[in-house]
């Protein structure tokens, strides 16, 4: 992780829909939800960092440069089985009561069976603690569950490889990070690391950890992110170029092409 974090994180261009709640996160998950904020999932940070692509260099260095906790979570069973639970209510409700015991939230076995989630058998959720190729990630179960969509996962992919390896030089990243249970099912939440560090998915987080980030969220942010088509990449890139196909017909003076550049903008 990087330790760019004393300095409050630039999240936002104009209204502050993403809000940083950094430190202790059983201290800062009750002033989040206090403000009527939800915590960003993995797949909101996902979708974040490729909105932020082409927003101000201060906006995109945040989120690009930084880790962030989640308020989705991994549940490990003592016999290997995890689950990964998203939107963990159980974070919410819990957190900010927990005393610490250790790094993660204990849980019992009725707990454990009770959560609603995806769950894999251990040997099944694919490979971890080792750097995956962009094919291994798109295609890696535990990824495609926290992505929750696969055109999102594909896209985030894409970017994250080529920012990678245009600016770190690196052909692998987003390394699955796990841990064991021990005697007693537990859970904790997923932290995504930066962009420096591979943007790997942590699940062995401890929530009382000084260093913690949370993200809040405005619940209609949410909602109107559900309801907006995914564009990939691609779809970016050949925008783009048909921009500069128009500018060279046209010329940059005139009035549809203005009112292009400014939409190209906001891709």
């Amino acid at each position: 992780m990087t330790l760019k974090n004393k300095m409050t994180l630039k999240l936002n261009t104009t209204r502050e829909v993403y809000k940083e709640f950094y430190g202790k996160n059983t201290e800062q998950m009750p002033k989040l939800l206090t403000e009527d904020r939800i915590p960003m999932s993995v797949a909101g940070l996902m979708r974040r960092r490729l909105e932020v692509r082409n927003s101000d260099a201060e906006v995109k260095d945040s989120y690009m440069h930084n880790y962030f906790d989640t308020g989705d979570a991994i549940a490990y069973h003592p016999d290997g089985r995890i689950k990964i639970v998203l939107d963990s209510q159980h974070l919410r409700n819990k957190i900010p009561q927990y005393l610490k015991e250790g790094e993660v939230l204990a849980l019992t076995v009725k707990d454990y069976e009770n959560l609603r989630s995806e769950e894999f058998k251990e040997g099944r959720f694919g490979k971890i603690e080792t750097l995956l190729s962009k094919k291994e990630v798109k295609s890696h179960p535990v990824w495609k569950v926290l992505a929750r969509d696969q055109i999102l996962l594909n896209d985030y992919v894409d970017y994250i490889f080529t920012e990678g390896k245009q600016r770190f030089d690196y052909n692998t990243a987003m390394e699955i990070r796990l841990e064991y249970a021990g005697k007693n099912p537990k859970i904790t939440t997923w932290c995504i690391y930066s962009l420096p560090y591979r943007s790997d998915a942590a699940g062995n987080y401890n929530h009382d950890d000084i260093l913690g980030r949370l993200v809040g969220v405005i619940p209609e942010k949410l909602n109107t992110s559900n309801n907006v088509k995914a564009y990939t990449l691609a779809d970016t890139q050949r925008y783009v170029k048909a921009i500069k196909g128009l500018k060279s017909f046209f010329g940059s003076d005139s009035d549809l092409v203005r009112d292009l550049s400014v939409l190209e903008d906001k891709l």
